[in-house]
């Protein structure tokens, strides 16, 4: 038994002597395989990559016993440099998954010079206008919420079943919806039923996600009201403001 290990630990020997430069090299090309062809990522992730990684270190371990130190030096900076590298490409893109960088909605829908809009107001602004039942300009007001791109706004409306209140937002010149379902759900308030006209929302939060920060277009904000009975919907009246995206 001993002489068949002293047989096969010189055979392994001679053979990470003549030919450890393949490990590396192996396990840099498993990594290339999976990174840059799509349909053989799974083989080559989940079974080659390691493998190859394991057989790596294997080389450096033998190596550092036979006292070969320049070629383990080699190795290990070639395999060190290689995971940096790629650990660098896998951070990068899951940074671009999460962060997908600019949106250039705002600049690609620039704000026609003819184009009546309302600007938000600045928590503590006074109204531009009294409340006004004669006036449907003054029902809805819209605010700036501590970011770029979350608003809250406040409504108010004649008399009205029991029901519910929510906003559709759409670009005004290329009517565009802006994230109709997220923006509805946000808005949504459910209103009991009213005999006069009366404030039925206040300070009810919502974001607008297309866009970045001081890239303004303008955008028609269309409150719309659900009958909790009937369950019909009507769009209650729209108003253009001027607006920008929140940066995720």
């Amino acid at each position: 038994m001993g002489a068949f290990f002293k047989k096969n630990k010189t055979k392994m020997k001679n053979f990470i002597n003549r030919f450890w430069w393949l490990f590396p090299l192996a396990f840099i090309a498993s990594l290339l395989i999976s990174a840059y062809f799509d349909s053989m990522w799974p083989i080559f992730f989940v079974i080659s990559v390691p493998l190859t990684f394991v057989a790596m270190i294997t080389s450096w371990i033998i190596l550092l016993i036979f006292k070969k130190w320049w070629r383990f030096l080699f190795s290990f900076i070639l395999g060190a440099l290689t995971v940096t590298y790629f650990v660098y490409l896998l951070m990068t893109a899951i940074e671009q998954a999460f962060n997908p960088g600019p949106d250039n909605f705002g600049k690609e829908h620039p704000i026609p010079a003819q184009l009546d809009y309302n600007l938000p107001l600045l928590e503590g602004e006074k109204l531009p206008h009294p409340i006004d039942s004669t006036a449907t300009n003054t029902w809805l007001q819209i605010w700036n919420d501590i970011q770029g791109g979350m608003y809250t706004y406040d409504f108010h409306h004649p008399a009205l079943e029991e029901g519910w209140i929510y906003l559709r937002c759409y670009e005004a010149t290329e009517n565009i919806p802006l994230s109709p379902e997220r923006i509805s759900a946000a808005s949504m308030v459910a209103t009991p039923s009213t005999t006069s006209f009366s404030k039925v929302v206040e300070k009810q939060c919502f974001k607008i996600y297309p866009g970045d920060w001081g890239d303004y277009y303008a955008a028609r904000i269309e409150v719309w009201y659900k009958n909790a009975n009937t369950g019909k919907e009507q769009k209650l009246m729209e108003k253009v403001y001027r607006v920008e995206g929140w940066e995720r």
